[in-house]
């Protein structure tokens, strides 16, 4: 029976520590069940995290004493319950006192606080820092990223955050170097037709009187964060991204259309029409012999629209097509004209160049 117990509060308490998805969703974490208490985030960024550090270490200093009060509900009356009991009240008994050192003289011996001090205009005084920091907060092109259920990264016009359960990192974009520090890939489906990567983000700043801090993040969060940062991220030689995987199959659609012939048209070749960046490069010209394979696909169809579509382009509205598929039957899967919506395949995709006039 005390093994039962003892499983199931260790794994309640793993919950209120890291909270899984389930709880999330509920309300079931500590931000969101005092936040009355705490108030808004985006508000008073600074008291808010103040609030919360201090009341989570609260919490969960309180969780060992749960567990010894639920043993003693439960029957448990060993001759060692008396001195688990008093270590037990000592845990929140040091937590409390820890935490009135921290609101103490100004409050400067918060976590919160200390981040902030490097970068007060005056020694000391951190609070008109604070006020102008909670004002950029509240702007509305902020990014946020969830490494996991209890810390987050949120960057701003001028400042990279890490929020951790017991304290925050801040540091302002001009002032630090973010450098990849190791990389690592998982395969999203045991085919290994899916890969995501993830690497390892150090925050390196210039000021000596700030921590620096890392990050975990996927290469495609990456890419979407390089341009909200002042400065990119530096990359190792020794660290290769993987580009993603609609990347790679434009790459291999793109071999595949060099492949076929080439279409010559008299006229100047246009901007694509789904970029409107790229110039137009293919055209759909039936080339395959038209048999309907046992009936289980519609047969091939010419397709009459003019050159409107550059190679990319038309790998995007190819691959979401064939969305359903495996990735490795993609190239195998038959399209559709995004305008006429004429069946085609691979073998009728040519590349398309304006016809040279002999001299």
């Amino acid at each position: 029976m005390d093994v039962f117990i003892s499983l199931f509060y260790v794994l309640f308490a793993l919950c209120i520590v890291f909270p899984p998805t389930e709880f999330v969703s509920t309300g079931f974490t500590i931000p969101q069940l005092f936040g009355s208490y705490l108030g808004s985030e985006d508000n008073n960024f600074i008291k808010y995290h103040m609030r919360r550090i201090s009341i989570t270490l609260l919490i969960h200093s309180f969780l060992p004493l749960g567990y010894v009060v639920t043993l003693w509900c439960c029957g448990e009356k060993g001759e060692w319950m008396p001195c688990l009991f008093i270590a037990s009240c000592t845990i929140p008994l040091i937590a409390l006192y820890k935490i009135t050192c921290w609101w103490e003289h100004n409050q400067i011996n918060h976590p919160v606080v200390k981040a902030l001090l490097p970068y007060a205009d005056v020694e000391g005084d951190w609070r008109t820092f604070a006020s102008s920091f909670n004002i950029e907060f509240r702007g509305s092109n902020n990014v946020f990223i969830p490494l996991n259920n209890v810390s987050t990264v949120k960057i701003t016009a001028r400042w990279i955050i890490k929020v951790s359960q017991y304290s925050i990192n801040l540091v302002q974009q001009g002032d630090c170097t973010l450098v990849a520090t190791a990389t690592d890939t998982h395969d999203l489906a045991p085919t290994g037709e899916g890969e995501m990567q993830y690497l390892n983000i150090e925050a390196i700043p210039e000021r000596e009187n700030v921590k620096p801090f890392s990050f975990r993040i996927s290469s495609i969060t990456l890419r979407e964060l390089q341009p909200r940062l002042e400065r990119p991220v530096r990359v190792p030689e020794h660290i290769s991204l993987i580009p993603p995987l609609i990347e790679r199959f434009i790459s291999v659609f793109k071999d595949h259309v060099r492949q076929n012939p080439v279409y010559y048209v008299d006229q100047e070749l246009e901007q694509c029409i789904g970029c409107m960046h790229n110039q137009a490069d293919i055209k759909i010209n039936k080339r395959c012999v038209s048999d309907s394979l046992n009936g289980t696909r519609a047969p091939c169809q010419q397709c009459n629209c003019r050159v409107l579509w550059c190679a990319p382009c038309m790998a995007r509205w190819w691959a979401a097509r064939a969305g359903s598929l495996s990735p490795n039957a993609w190239l195998a899967a038959r399209g559709s004209c995004p305008v006429c919506r004429a069946v085609f395949c691979m073998v009728d995709v040519s590349p398309a160049e304006k016809r040279r006039v002999s001299q």
